[in-house]
């Protein structure tokens, strides 16, 4: 219909600053063989959720910013750095490969929550499942492979650095980047 906006399909997220990026494609591509996930992230869509929204209409982004900076004025900076990586779902037939998130995840933790909270304001319902802050790097493992575990055991430190910002993505499914950040709020 002529005039009618579409829903955004928004999330709030931790940026990774690009040489911690770099690494981790790194590592993936040089086990891309060896790890037989169906699809692997894209670089630049490497993030650490802080919490998934869903859809919206784009006119509530501004009403979402000042609600989101009211609620982490005043939070410190705090370092944290992605390392090893694991895996969520069936062991034989995992569904995402992560890289792990280790540092402050208090502070992390902390964040969350005032995120959360004040979305609920906005009429966000949180997860009722626990926060585990992870890196996305590939989804939907081969059924027919056999997961090696050794692969996975040889995950190296990628990098660490000082989380000063939270970013507003917009998702843009089956395009590359697939998260357009819409906006950026400092902590």
């Amino acid at each position: 219909m002529l005039g009618q906006k579409e829903a955004w399909r928004i999330f709030i997220a931790v940026p990774i600053p690009q040489d911690v990026k770099h690494k981790m494609q790194a590592w993936c591509s040089e086990r891309e063989e060896l790890l037989q996930f169906r699809k692997w992230v894209y670089t630049e869509d490497y993030h650490i959720t802080v919490q998934f929204l869903g859809d919206m209409m784009p006119e509530r982004l501004d009403q979402l910013e000042v609600g989101l900076k009211r609620a982490i004025e005043n939070t410190p900076e705090f370092s944290i750095e992605a390392a090893g990586c694991g895996t969520f779902g069936r062991p034989a037939s995992p569904s995402v490969l992560w890289a792990g998130v280790r540092g402050d995840i208090a502070a992390l933790s902390r964040l969350q929550q005032k995120v959360t909270e004040a979305n609920r304001a906005l009429g966000f319902v949180p997860e009722e499942r626990r926060y585990t802050p992870h890196i996305t790097l590939a989804r939907k493992y081969r059924e027919d492979a056999r997961l090696n575990l050794e692969v996975l055991n040889s995950a190296p430190e990628f990098g660490s650095w000082l989380v000063d910002r939270l970013v507003v993505y917009r998702t843009h499914m089956h395009e590359r980047p697939m998260y357009e950040v819409v906006r950026t709020i400092t902590l």
